[in-house]
């Protein structure tokens, strides 16, 4: 039997790979940042889709980035607008109520103003009414803040915000009570 003798093996290089896209690694990145609502969800995506049409070309490498950064960045829009949803949804009553009576006192009408209100007075409320009248009135009101508490089916709670006048803006706190959800302010700070 004649031996087989092969001659020198050749090493072949490994076949040069190209360079990442830029704009997939960013929005892959920035598709992790699921915490800040929207922008970095916007970016996500936007920085994908650029990432997206840089990997057409063979050698540039990150369509797989690419396509999470986009899937990650939807993930974000979807979750924050569902967040803001729900969030709305469960304070729209104690906004209203208080857009109703801060409207009612720049107004003057305390008659209205105490419908929204239990155990406060007129004299309170003609009070409040005099100082908005001071203010230059309200002319636009940001609430800011909503909490509550329920506990023997009663919801307690907080709201705070800023009254905008034409003679700068001032704070506002209303504590509310609200039974079969009807919001009832039980008492207010006008600063």
């Amino acid at each position: 039997m004649a031996a087989v003798t092969s001659g020198p093996t050749e090493i072949l290089p490994m076949p040069r790979r190209g360079p990442w896209s830029i704009a997939a690694l960013t929005g892959f990145a920035c598709g992790l940042l699921l915490i800040v609502p929207f922008l970095a969800g916007i970016t996500a995506i936007i920085l994908g889709i650029c990432g997206l049409l840089e990997t057409r070309q063979t050698s540039v490498r990150g369509r797989k980035l690419a396509l999470i950064g986009i899937v990650l960045g939807l993930v974000n829009l979807l979750g924050w607008s569902a967040y803001a949803g729900i969030v709305g949804r469960i304070s729209a009553p104690g906004r209203s109520v208080a857009y109703r009576f801060i409207d009612d006192l720049s107004a003057g009408n305390t008659t209205a103003a105490e419908r929204e209100c239990d155990g406060i007075g007129e004299a309170r409320l003609r009070a409040a009414a005099i100082q908005l009248k001071n203010w230059g009135g309200a002319r636009s009101v940001a609430i800011l803040y909503i909490d509550s508490n329920t506990a023997n089916a009663v919801t307690t709670g907080s709201i705070r915000g800023t009254i905008h006048t034409s003679r700068g803006d001032h704070s506002f706190e209303l504590t509310t009570a609200s039974e079969n959800s009807a919001w009832i302010i039980s008492n207010f700070v006008l600063r």
